[in-house]
């Protein structure tokens, strides 16, 4: 597919291909409400086990836990006033799926946007946002908002600073059809 093809196709090759790249023990299902909002696709991670000093030596104790949700939209234009809201929607669904008790240790809440055009200022903004969150006792653990555009018409994939581990999965998952 070049870039000349359609949107809906375009977005299609990339939410097919981000399954298709997902690691065995994500859970994903498409089309599903998160937050009020229809996803295109959630993956989601769980993890429990028991917790390692180092993270290789058991030390016993209850399991602890950890979680990955990435959400997949389609956004047709990109600009400062669509960061906004994108950016308030992402720290809604950390305050809504993030679960913090006395085992939790980290959640990332993953969200990636294919859009068809963007603006540059919106793309330079969405690099400074950043929402970690670190929560005391009782609870444990903290949460991070990792966040990815990818643009059709350039190509680029940008996120900000914590999602440049998920940038980097995301050009590796990036369709070969493209």
């Amino acid at each position: 597919m070049n870039k000349q093809e359609n949107f809906p196709s375009y977005f299609t090759a990339w939410r097919d291909s981000i399954e298709a790249h997902l690691d065995p023990l994500f859970q994903s299902k498409r089309n599903v409400s998160v937050v009020n909002r229809l996803t295109a696709l959630h993956a989601q991670f769980d993890s429990n086990m028991e917790p390692k000093m180092l993270g290789v030596i058991p030390i016993g104790g209850p399991p602890v836990h950890s979680h990955e949700h990435r959400l997949l939209f389609s956004v047709p234009h990109f600009d400062r006033a669509a960061l906004d809201d994108w950016w308030r929607y992402a720290q809604e669904v950390q305050k809504t799926l993030v679960s913090p008790d006395p085992s939790h240790q980290f959640t990332l809440i993953s969200i990636i946007l294919i859009c068809q055009s963007a603006d540059a200022s919106a793309l330079a903004r969405l690099r400074w946002r950043a929402s970690e969150v670190s929560y005391h006792k009782p609870q444990a653990g903290w949460s991070s908002i990792r966040f990815s555009v990818i643009h059709m018409t350039s190509g680029k994939i940008t996120s900000n600073r914590a999602g440049a581990p998920l940038a980097d999965l995301l050009r590796a998952a990036m369709p070969t059809s493209l």
